[in-house]
């Protein structure tokens, strides 16, 4: 028989605090660290990397499928996705965890912390390096607590860094409703202080978060609010960001419509 996988929400919803160590073992001390620009890319391309670990991306995949998706073979060893099959789901399964999650929005924190500050350390570190990164630190933020809050619902809102381990681990849960506030602020804030999608010919471009990729996330929360809160407003700001990214297509294909592909 198939389940919906939304059986999950019931168990995640006993989580009521940051149950993690968010900071590395390897944490530099501070006051030698944040001296160069080099120091902050690193950190961003950090926080890039621990989103891409498989223990982020195997959850992304288990808490977004659908129950005619989650196609579990039972004869294999694996109690955790049999329990969520079979809608028997224990505290300690491993995807109630979201400590990597909240691993990759100190990261985040971090950087947005700490940017500004050395702009006034390394002359090569301009105003526009330090827009770009804090845009793309927010945007991966935001991304992270949109899973969240699809999946569990009520959770902690952390918007500041974590950088001394006797820091209060114990952070009160918030509502989905403020939490989504918050990531819709935050994108509108940085929708365009990321670089443009279209000057962007590397790996970056994939890699990183552009401005398209921005309007394309944010049209995502637009949607999402819409039909959850019965928000009609929403509808018309998720049409805008996606004729943004159209337009910004056809503006760089020279006013010809690009391909589907190209869109």
């Amino acid at each position: 028989m198939k389940k919906i996988l939304s059986v999950i929400l019931s168990s995640f919803a006993l989580v009521s605090c940051v149950d993690t160590v968010l900071l590395p073992d390897d944490k530099t001390v501070e006051e030698d660290f944040w001296q160069t620009k080099t120091d902050v890319e690193m950190m961003v391309n950090g926080a890039y990397s621990s989103m891409a670990t498989a223990n982020i991306q195997s959850r992304l995949v288990v808490w977004t499928s659908r129950s005619d998706e989650l196609n579990v073979n039972t004869a294999l060893n694996n109690s955790n996705l049999n329990q969520i099959y079979s809608a028997n789901i224990q505290t300690t399964n491993a995807y109630n965890s979201w400590g990597d999650l909240y691993a990759v929005i100190n990261n985040c924190n971090l950087v947005i912390s700490k940017s500004e500050s050395v702009m006034n350390i390394d002359p090569n570190y301009l105003e526009g390096d330090h827009q770009n990164n804090v845009a793309q630190m927010k945007a991966l933020r935001s991304l992270c607590y949109f899973y969240l809050i699809r999946v569990f619902r009520d959770v902690p809102l952390i918007l500041e860094p974590y950088k001394e381990s006797s820091a209060e681990m114990n952070v009160s849960q918030s509502a989905p409703a403020v939490v989504l506030d918050q990531i819709i602020a935050d994108l509108e804030e940085v929708k365009n202080n990321t670089l443009s999608s279209q000057n962007v010919s590397n790996w970056k471009r994939c890699g990183y978060f552009t401005r398209d990729g921005v309007y394309a996330l944010l049209a995502d929360v637009y949607l999402w609010k819409a039909s959850i809160y019965g928000d009609e407003s929403s509808y018309d700001k998720c049409i805008e960001c996606c004729n943004t990214i159209r337009n910004n297509r056809i503006n760089a294909a020279g006013g010809q419509r690009p391909s589907a592909f190209d869109l």
